[in-house]
Order: structure tokens, then sequence, then C-alpha cells
């Protein structure tokens, strides 16, 4: 008897945090308007509670859609800038990244990547992984995905 009283209770309880909005949001699918006009089947970054997740950035001129020229470095620079002003227009910072993932279409630039990176991050480092990968987007040297922890801010 008591086991049908606590799960009436758990039920109960269940049911009122429902109704009170204590139920955790759904997904938050973000896209910027130039990303809806670049029209490319994947939403920018995704909240997810108290994460922010960032698809993979390559590192394209906006402007005219091509990687900019100067090879692994500045493909990078533009990489992290990229990340930096996606994090900034969703109230967060380079500060708040937790993981990164970097994929290089030659692992051999691996310390070049890492000279850039300690441009944008200080420690506490991100978390991160890092390898080697055929055939990035537009032929692009380098892509980074990112994930930050961007409490909600009510």
């Amino acid at each position: 008897m008591h086991r049908v009283t606590r799960l009436i209770g758990i039920v109960l309880l269940i049911m009122a945090a429902t109704a009170q909005g204590d139920v955790a949001p759904k997904a938050e699918f973000i896209n910027s308007p130039e990303a809806q006009k670049r029209g490319f089947p994947l939403s920018e970054a995704v909240r997810a509670g108290d994460l922010l997740f960032l698809s993979g950035q390559i590192g394209d001129d906006r402007a005219t859609g091509k990687i900019v020229p100067g090879g692994i470095a500045a493909e990078s620079r533009q990489v992290l800038q990229h990340i930096k002003t996606l994090l900034e227009n969703n109230g967060s910072s380079l500060r708040d990244v937790v993981k990164c993932t970097v994929f290089l279409a030659d692992v051999a630039e691996w310390a070049a990547f890492n000279t850039v990176y300690k441009e944008f991050f200080s420690q506490p480092f991100p978390a991160r992984s890092a390898l080697g990968a055929n055939g990035l987007a537009l032929n692009a040297r380098v892509e980074v995905e990112c994930i930050a922890y961007v409490p909600n801010r009510k």
C-alpha cells in the first residue's frame, strides 16, 4: 500500500511541476538571418537547457562564401572569429566554451592551429578533441564545433 501511495505522490508532483512550467524547455534551434540565406540544412546553434551547441564552423568569408586565403593560420583565425561572433550573438562568450572538436584536413597542421587557438582561448582551456578529416566542406583546412555552458539568465 505504501508503494502505491508513494507512486501516486510522485505522479502528483510531476503533474504539479508540469502545470507550473517547471519541466525543462524544448531545444531551441537558432539561425541568424544570414545563416537562413545560405540555406544549409543545419542550425547554426541549438540551445538545450544550459548548453549551447554550435555547428561546425569553417574559415569562409561570409560575403563571398569562399575560404579565406592564407592557409591554416588565416582559416583558423576566421573559424574562431565565427565562433566568437556566434557565441556573442547568443549571449555567450569564448570563456563559456567547455568543449571543442577540431577537424583538420592535415593533422600535420595541428601545431599551427594551436598557435592561433591560443589567441582566442586561455587557461583553463576547454576540453578538446582533434582529428584528421578528409573532405571538409569547401575544401577547408579546418572545422571547429563547440559546446558552451550558458545558464539560462532569467
